[in-house]
């Protein structure tokens, strides 16, 4: 491998990290749930709402950013949101006032915006067409990997520390792993010289000319998706915590085993064309709904735990597939970071709206009610897809070399 074929590996898996840490900001919260509640006097429905505060951003204006990320450049995108997203990470853990920490909460969510489109768009400009749809594959996990980290973090720092200082420790790591990601992304070329991509290309028709159909449908497929899993990841550690749960392995450990969808997917949709990648996605989405109900209802606890693996495997795969499509479901000269910011925004709303309305099932409906939540979200996902199934689509290296943007 050459010097720039290092350099760019090396950028690639800093990005991934920073990313996976941005997810760690959304699910930090997740791991001080009983604080929130006993300390601060949070209900259920208000703590999913400071969960999902972080992505209001993203479930507004996604779209019109990936436009701006677009004309105004993603290196200085990327090194300004994540100073905005620290900035706010250090604010919210050093404030107590419930009003204020909902404010810190949005300051990140500026962050965050920016983040989710840059970085995989960044992922799509710098990586040689061979490693751009496992890269695109492996950032597909970006948020329960975050989850899992912040729950490992928690168990390492609350029994020593307090809430404020997990806090603390979880924007450092991130802000550190961006400065490192920042410093390698000025060292590299946006372009690996073989991948026979423009440096930059005119937009035809503003935003709206480059939105397609199958975009909006794995927008909204991914949207449905979020859903199902930013509220699976949110609650497991308060469900896992019961006496009656009946699932045998930590939230966290349920959480890390995700990466194996990432990465199984990452590896087999490579030199497979756009409709392979959707038929993975619409796999994951129904071994999701078929898991979901034993994993919350009146299962044994075998088959409870192996329905919980089975969601975190397929969320893997659900997330990977979807973002890896996207340069494969564009016709050439469209723009992936508008359609990416499409993506980011339908995503955003996801994450928004599950956390509260899950508690909200669980509260009112119980956890067997919350496996029927997540039955027919999953299932919306993939009645998403269904116009997808015959649709042409291109050849996955080809598609990348084709709808490469500029940085």
């Amino acid at each position: 491998m050459t010097n720039d074929g290092r350099l760019r590996l090396a950028t690639i898996a800093m990005l991934l990290l920073t990313g996976v840490l941005a997810g760690t900001q959304l699910g930090k919260i997740a791991p001080l749930v009983d604080w929130y509640r006993n300390e601060a006097g949070f209900s259920l429905m208000l703590i999913g709402w400071l969960t999902s505060m972080i992505s209001i951003f993203v479930a507004l204006v996604a779209l019109p950013t990936g436009w701006a990320i677009e004309r105004t450049g993603m290196r200085c995108s990327f090194a300004t949101s994540a100073l905005v997203m620290a900035g706010g990470g250090l604010a919210l853990a050093f404030l107590s006032e419930p009003w204020a920490i909902l404010a810190a909460r949005l300051v990140e969510g500026i962050g965050y915006l920016v983040l989710v489109i840059v970085i995989p768009a960044l992922l799509n400009s710098i990586a040689p067409p061979a490693w751009r749809a496992p890269a695109l594959a492996m950032w597909g996990g970006f948020v329960p990997v975050g989850f899992a980290v912040a729950d490992f973090m928690a168990r390492g720092v609350l029994p020593t520390a307090g809430p404020q200082y997990f806090l603390l420790a979880a924007i450092i790591v991130f802000a550190v792993c961006a400065l490192l990601a920042a410093i390698l992304l000025g060292k590299v070329d946006d372009h690996d010289p073989d991948a026979g991509a423009p440096a930059a290309q005119v937009l035809q028709g503003g935003i709206a000319g480059q939105i397609t159909f199958p975009v909006v449908l794995v927008a909204l497929s991914f949207g449905f998706y979020v859903v199902l899993s930013v509220s699976f990841f949110a609650f497991m550690p308060a469900f896992v915590a019961l006496p009656q749960a009946n699932i045998l392995l930590s939230a966290g450990l349920i959480a890390l085993i995700v990466p194996v969808g990432n990465v199984l997917t990452g590896v087999i949709v490579k030199g497979r064309d756009g409709r392979f990648v959707l038929l993975l996605a619409g796999i994951g989405l129904a071994a999701s709904l078929i898991a979901a109900i034993p994993a919350f209802g009146v299962s044994g606890s075998v088959l409870a735990t192996v329905a919980a693996v089975v969601l975190a495997i397929a969320g893997g795969m659900i997330a990977s597939a979807l973002f890896a499509c996207i340069p494969a479901i564009l016709p050439q000269g469209k723009s992936v970071s508008i359609a990416i910011g499409l993506v980011c925004q339908t995503g955003g709303i996801g994450t928004v709206i599950g956390p509260p309305m899950a508690g909200y099932v669980i509260e009112t409906y119980g956890w067997s009610g919350f496996g029927v939540f997540l039955a027919l979200t999953a299932a919306l996902g993939g009645i998403c897809l269904l116009p997808l199934a015959r649709r042409r689509v291109h050849p996955m290296e080809t598609a990348y070399a084709g709808n490469n943007t500029a940085g």
